[in-house]
């Protein structure tokens, strides 16, 4: 039987790479973005490279919606939570500057969404026995910046879930685990936005092909609850 992988905020550089990595091994693609648009995109790119994928609209950041595309997947062998952060910074603030206001918006995005999406998809994979779940995280969840002040706080909250997860899941069959993105993502919105003006130092700068093999590493072996790719803050 065809698997499916569900990526949940799939987008054009890493959802991208993520769905061809699990296509190439035989998975059939469930993509999730806010926009028809971009979805029809990232369809006919997959059935280029002899994918098969469908779209679904929704909204990762709002609960409901993401009940209803479950429902509407069907059954979900594997889900990607890989939520966007809009325009560059949005939402993000210095640690001096967090407030419950800038702090409950992160929170949402990065941590209550992803918890919607578990209680989602987790009883159908215990009731079978089999799945995974996996999130794309930040390395400010392993190592604090400043100037990621309640994104960070967001990060190590959704690092300790995956963590338990991992842990309390395993007799159930069931794989949790999270890659840490540790470096600036080759044409993602960050990348693209640092990267528009002169700098005085040299971002480390890494192909989503690469964070998309991790993935399949941490889904293959199921062992470690997480990977770090990049050296940032370290």
């Amino acid at each position: 039987m065809t698997k499916t992988l569900a990526i949940f905020g799939a987008g054009p550089v890493l959802g991208l790479s993520l769905a061809r990595r699990f296509g190439r091994e035989g998975f059939r693609i469930a993509l999730v973005a806010r926009t028809t648009a971009n979805l029809d995109a990232l369809v006919a790119e997959l059935a280029r490279d002899g994918i098969e994928a469908n779209g679904f609209v929704a909204d990762v950041y709002e609960p409901d919606r993401i009940d209803a595309a479950v429902t509407a997947i069907g059954r979900i062998d594997a889900v990607a939570f890989n939520p966007g952060g809009g325009t560059m910074g949005e939402g993000i603030v210095p640690v001096l500057d967090v407030d419950p206001e800038n702090l409950r918006l992160i929170l949402d995005r990065f941590l209550v969404s992803a918890v919607a999406l578990v209680r989602a998809v987790l009883p159908a994979m215990t009731e079978r026995g089999d799945g995974a779940i996996l999130f794309t995280a930040g390395q400010s969840g392993l190592y604090p910046a400043p100037f990621l002040g309640n994104v960070g706080m967001a990060q190590a909250a959704l690092r300790n879930y995956f963590h338990n997860l991992n842990a309390v899941l395993a007799e159930k069959g069931v794989y949790a685990g999270a890659v840490n993105v540790g470096a600036l993502i080759e044409g993602s919105v960050p990348h693209r936005a640092i990267t528009s003006s002169p700098l005085d130092f040299e971002p480390e700068v890494i192909h989503p092909d690469v964070f998309a093999d991790a993935f399949w590493k941490l889904y293959e072996k199921r062992e470690a609850p997480e990977a770090l790719v990049g050296s940032f803050g370290r």
